[in-house]
C-alpha cells in the first residue's frame, strides 16, 4: 500500500488566504490528500449551526479541486465544560463528512509564557491530565461507533513524546485510537531527538508529520521539510520497518505569500516522496 503525501492547509491560514486557495495550491504542489484546518479567516470549517449535509457541503471544496481528505485537525482536548462535547460533536461530522480521522492533544503543560521552564505545579497538572482522560474517553467511545480514528499528537504535556503517546494507547486501548506522531514538536518542545523516539510508537503511527526544526529545545526556528536539522530518512526508516502505510504531512514551512508557499510545499512533497523511496515505500503520487 502506498503512503499518502498530504498537506495541512495551516501555511495559508497563516498567510490570512481561503480554504479555496489553499487547496489549489496544495493540488498545484503535487499533494494527493489534504489536512483540514479550522483557523481561516472565514471562520471554521464547521460553523454553528450544521448539520450533516453542511458538514459534506464544507468538505466538497477539497474534494472539488482534486484532492482526498486524509484528517482535520481537530485541536486540543481537556476536562472544562463542552471539551468532550466539542469531540464528539467533531467525531459525528467527521464521519458525515466522509473525514477518516482527526488529530487532537491534551492539554499544554505550560501556563501562558510558561515555556520552557515553568511547566504547571503537579497537582495543577495532575488534574488537567485526569480531565483529558475524562473527555477523550467519551470521545473514544463515540469514534468507535462512528468509525472515525483519533490521532493523538505531542504537544507538550499529555503525550509530549514517543513514551508518553504509547502510554495513552495503551490506557484506551482502542481500535479508534493511534498515533500522529509530529517530528518537530518533539524535537522543539522536549529537545528529544525523534530518530531514537519514534520507536516507542512506530507500531502505532499512522501519520507522521514530516516537521523541520533548527536548534536546540524552544529554539523559534522551523524550515522547509528538509532544510532543517532533523534526519526524517532516519526516522521514516523505523515506521517502515514496523509496516507503515499512513500519511505523510507536511504542516508547516514558515514562508509567506501565496506563490511562495506553493514552492516551499514543492520542496517539501520533493523531501517527502524521496524520503519514502529512500526507505523502501511507495507514494500515491
Amino acid at each position: 500500500m502506498a503512503v499518502r503525501l498530504t498537506c495541512l492547509t495551516i501555511p495559508y491560514a497563516r498567510d490570512h488566504l481561503s480554504r479555496r486557495r489553499a487547496y489549489e495550491g496544495i493540488k498545484r504542489a503535487g499533494y494527493t490528500h489534504v489536512g483540514l484546518y479550522d483557523r481561516h479567516d472565514e471562520g471554521p470549517l464547521w460553523p454553528e449551526p450544521v448539520t450533516e449535509a453542511t458538514s459534506r457541503a464544507a468538505v466538497q471544496l477539497a474534494l472539488d479541486a482534486g484532492l482526498r481528505v486524509d484528517h482535520k485537525s481537530h485541536g486540543e482536548v481537556t476536562g472544562e465544560a463542552g471539551s468532550a462535547a466539542a469531540l464528539i460533536r467533531a467525531i459525528g461530522l467527521a464521519a458525515a463528512g466522509g473525514v477518516p480521522a482527526l488529530v487532537c492533544w491534551g492539554p499544554y503543560a505550560y501556563p501562558q509564557g510558561g515555556f520552557p521552564d515553568r511547566p504547571y505545579p503537579g497537582p495543577a497538572w495532575q488534574a488537567m491530565v485526569d480531565g483529558f482522560s475524562r473527555s477523550f474517553e467519551q470521545g473514544v467511545q463515540a469514534a468507535e461507533a462512528a468509525g472515525v480514528l483519533l490521532l493523538t499528537k505531542p504537544h507538550t504535556g499529555v503525550g509530549k513524546h514517543g513514551r508518553a503517546l504509547r502510554a495513552i494507547y495503551e490506557r484506551f486501548h482502542s481500535r479508534a485510537v493511534a498515533v500522529c506522531y509530529d517530528t518537530g514538536n518533539v524535537h522543539y518542545y522536549e529537545g528529544i531527538d525523534p530518530v531514537a523516539d519514534v520507536t516507542h510508537v512506530a507500531s502505532i503511527c499512522r501519520q507522521l508529520i514530516v516537521k523541520d526544526h533548527v536548534g536546540g529545545r524552544g529554539n523559534p526556528v522551523f524550515r522547509t521539510p528538509g532544510d532543517g536539522d532533523i534526519d526524517h530518512q532516519a526516522v521514516l526508516a523505523t515506521l517502515a520497518r514496523a509496516g507503515f502505510d499512513g500519511a505523510l504531512v507536511t504542516e508547516r514551512v514558515d514562508v509567506a505569500g501565496a506563490e511562495r508557499i506553493d514552492r516551499e510545499l514543492q520542496r517539501a512533497r520533493f523531501h517527502l516522496a524521496a524520503i519514502a523511496a529512500a526507505v523502501g515505500l511507495t507514494t500515491d503520487a
